[in-house]
């Protein structure tokens, strides 16, 4: 068990403990488990998810009546210090926690995490995006013009955080314009980093929940432009024919490709 009640406003403290408490639950197996999720080595204890969300939730408990907003992004920016992906993970679940007290300088703090690469995979970023930034643009669809800024970034961190922050206002067919224009900014940035290419199918796919005739039609125009890997993710919820026939048809042919770039 943490011991915060006599130390609830000292963030160091906590921090510490927090990565003592993710060595106790350390397992090994669990760790190289983890390791084929992703294309380069990865250092991490090895804690489950549901473990590692139940101690962020624990931490929270604990602080929630004594901390602001502030404080949990203070614990997360102390736990990016650490390669483990879980000590990064959890400074984030927390923050989740605390996001409705976000404002315009905590995204530029959290922006500045991003163009320093402190969240360096997508796990990271996929945490941070569905746990904090997408909860603060439901509620704040005002400020949702700061994401077209960071879709067309050189950082392809801060590109797929963009995306990966609209995911959950997909299900609101008022906001496909946006996401659709989106896509184009982040994708047209860089065509060859799946870091991108796969958040912006993920992100089509749910936009072609809400509205599949609008995906289909997006395809058909811009489908020669995306990475393939873009274009398999956004069909995976067509029918086989139809997947089949759009991915045939939207794919590059690369003889005039050739031929036209040499004109």
């Amino acid at each position: 068990m943490l011991v915060v009640k006599d130390n609830r406003n000292n963030v160091p403290i906590i921090r510490q403990q927090i990565i003592s408490r993710l060595q106790e639950m350390a397992d090994p197996e669990t760790a190289r488990t983890a390791q084929r999720f992703f294309p380069k080595k990865i250092d991490c204890f090895g804690v489950r998810a549901a473990d590692l969300r139940s101690l962020s939730r624990e931490i929270f408990r604990r602080v929630e009546s004594e901390w602001s907003t502030g404080q949990a992004l203070e614990l997360a920016e102390g736990l990016f210090d650490r390669q483990e992906l879980e000590t990064r993970t959890c400074g984030l679940l927390v923050l989740g926690f605390f996001q409705s007290g976000l404002s315009r300088p905590h995204l530029d703090k959290i922006k500045s995490w991003l163009k320093k690469g402190y969240l360096d995979n997508w796990a990271l970023i996929d945490t941070l995006s569905l746990e904090v930034l997408g909860p603060y643009f439901l509620r704040n669809p005002g400020e949702l013009k700061i994401i077209s800024s960071w879709a067309l970034d050189d950082s392809p961190y801060l590109r797929r955080t963009a995306l990966v922050s609209l995911v959950k206002l997909a299900r609101d067919k008022k906001n496909l314009s946006l996401i659709f224009r989106t896509i184009r900014f982040a994708v047209g940035k860089d065509i060859s980093g799946d870091l991108v290419a796969k958040a912006a199918g993920w992100l089509l796919r749910e936009a072609g929940k809400s509205d599949p005739g609008r995906l289909e039609k997006f395809l058909l125009t811009y489908g020669r432009q995306l990475p393939r890997v873009t274009v398999r993710y956004a069909l995976e919820k067509f029918s086989g024919r139809r997947r089949e026939h759009l991915m045939k048809i939207t794919k590059i042919n690369l003889s005039r490709r050739h031929y036209d770039q040499q004109t």
